[in-house]
C-alpha cells in the first residue's frame, strides 16, 4: 500500500458550498449504485444482495454513497467536513427501509462520521453498524469512510522486521508550572551510549502515540533512515486550555526546565538545529508560543491544524472566550511577525473547518522561518490526518539516511 499525497486544489463548484483540495458536492440521486438498484427493484432480496457484494460506504471511483437500513423518521450522517451539508441528509428509497445520500470526493480522501437517526423526538448519534472501519480520539469514537485511493501507509503500520524503540517515564519538577511533569520519552533502538540525538517533545504525547500510532511511525522511520534517529519526549498539560492556549509559563518550562534536563539527563545534542518542537490544534500553538519566546532556541518545529484564531475587522463574535489568549497571540505574531526557527512545517487538514484561516497564516509563518512547507492532506481535524502528514513533515525537519540520499 502507498500513503495517501497531500492534495492542494481549491474547491469551487457553482451550486456548491467552497471549501478546499477538490470536488466535494451532492449527486444526483438517480446515479450510480442507487440507480441500478432502483432499475433493478428495490427488493430485500436486491438489497441484501447490494450490502453483502460492496463495502459500506459504497465507493465507486469519486462517487461515495452512504447507506443506512431500518425504520426511521430521518437519518443523516453527522461529520465536520467543510464543503459538505452538515448534517448529510439521507433520503429513504421509495418502498424500502434503504436510506442512501451519495457525494463526490478526491481520490485519496478520508472521512470520519457517525450516523443521526431521528425516531420522533429523539435522536441518536451512532457508529454506522455496516461499516466495521473505526477511528478513536479523545472524545469520540467515528466510521470512517476511505475514498477510493486512500490506503493506510505502510510506515504507519507495525512491521515486526524493525526493531521497536523503548518509551521510558521521566519526572520533572516544574517551577513555572507549579506541578510534577510526567513526560514519556522514546529512545531508539539504535542509540548507543555515545551517540548524540536531535530532540524532538511532542505535545498532547498521550494522545499522539494512542490515537495516531506515532510509537509505530518512528520506529518505523528510523528504522527505515528515512528519519534520523531522535530522542523523542512526549508530554501532557494539566488543562489544554490553560497551558497550551498561548501560556508564557509553559513555554519557559519548555525551554528552561524540560529542555535543559533531558539535555543534562539524555544523549541529545544541545543546539538548536537538534532540537524541534510540534503539537496539532491547540498544541501547535504552545509549540509556535514557545519558539516566539525563545527565537532561535528551536530549529524545526512541526504544526498540524493549528488553531489559528483571530478576529476579523476587530470582531471577536463566534469565538470562543477560552481562546481569547490566543487571539492575542495569533493577531501578534500576524501584526509583528520575527524570525524565530529554521524550518517550520505546517499541514492543514483540506476538510477541516480551520483550513482557511491556517493556509492565511502562511504569509506570516514564513517570515517566522528560514524554510516554510506547507502540506495539505485530504481529512478533516483528525488524529489519523495528522499522523499521515508525519512522515513528509519529520523526514523534512529532521531527515535520514535514506532521506537525504532519496529525498
Amino acid at each position: 500500500m502507498t500513503p495517501a499525497r497531500p492534495c492542494t486544489s481549491t474547491l469551487h463548484e457553482p451550486g456548491a458550498v467552497a471549501g478546499s483540495a477538490g470536488l466535494i458536492s451532492r449527486r444526483a440521486p438517480a446515479e450510480g449504485v442507487i440507480a441500478r438498484l432502483r432499475g433493478e427493484g428495490a427488493t430485500p432480496e436486491a438489497i441484501d444482495r447490494l450490502l453483502a457484494e460492496n463495502h459500506v460506504p459504497i465507493v465507486d471511483g469519486p462517487s461515495c454513497t452512504f447507506v443506512w437500513r431500518g425504520q426511521a423518521d430521518a437519518v443523516a450522517i453527522e461529520h465536520r467536513v467543510v464543503g459538505l451539508a452538515a448534517p448529510l441528509a439521507l433520503r429513504r428509497l421509495r418502498g424500502s427501509d434503504l436510506w442512501y445520500a451519495t457525494v463526490t470526493l478526491p481520490r485519496g480522501a478520508r472521512v470520519e462520521y457517525r450516523v443521526l437517526i431521528r425516531r420522533g423526538t429523539d435522536v441518536e448519534s451512532v457508529l454506522d453498524p455496516l461499516n466495521p472501519r473505526e477511528a478513536s480520539g479523545p472524545l469520540t469514537t467515528s466510521s470512517v469512510l476511505e475514498a477510493d485511493g486512500y490506503a493506510t501507509p505502510q510506515w504507519a503500520i507495525a512491521d515486526p522486521a524493525v526493531v521497536p524503540g523503548a518509551l521510558t517515564d521521566v519526572t520533572v519538577p516544574s517551577r513555572h508550572l507549579k506541578r510534577d511533569v510526567r513526560v514519556n520519552v522514546y529512545a531508539p533502538a539504535r542509540a548507543g551510549k555515545r551517540d548524540r540525538l536531535p530532540l524532538v517533545i511532542v505535545h498532547d504525547g498521550t494522545d499522539y502515540l494512542k490515537y495516531a500510532g506515532m510509537g509505530t511511525v518512528l520506529d518505523n522511520l528510523m528504522g527505515r533512515r528515512l528519519m534520523a534517529d531522535s530522542v523523542v519526549a512526549f508530554v501532557d498539560p494539566a488543562d489544554r486550555f490553560v497551558e497550551y492556549g498561548a501560556n508564557f509559563r509553559h513555554s519557559r518550562f519548555l525551554t528552561k526546565e524540560l529542555v535543559p534536563k533531558l539535555e543534562r539527563t539524555l544523549p541529545v545534542r544541545g543546539d538548536p538545529a537538534g532540537r524541534v518542537l510540534m503539537g496539532a490544534s491547540l498544541g501547535a500553538i504552545a509549540a509556535l508560543t514557545a519558539a516566539t519566546q525563545a527565537p532561535g532556541f528551536y530549529g524545526g518545529l512541526l504544526l498540524q491544524s493549528a488553531t489559528f484564531v483571530y478576529s476579523m475587522s476587530g470582531l471577536r463574535a463566534g469565538l470562543d472566550p477560552k481562546l481569547d489568549t490566543v487571539v492575542k497571540f495569533v493577531e501578534g505574531i500576524r501584526e509583528h511577525p520575527t524570525l524565530v526557527a529554521g524550518r517550520i512545517f505546517q499541514s492543514i487538514g483540506a476538510f477541516e473547518p480551520s483550513a482557511a484561516r491556517n493556509r492565511a497564516m502562511a504569509t506570516t509563518l514564513r517570515a517566522m522561518a528560514t524554510q516554510l512547507r506547507v502540506e495539505e492532506g485530504l481529512d478533516g481535524h483528525t488524529w489519523v490526518g495528522w499522523r499521515d502528514r508525519l512522515l513528509d513533515g519529520l523526514t523534512w525537519l529532521l531527515p535520514g539516511e535514506a532521506r537525504r540520499i532519496h529525498p
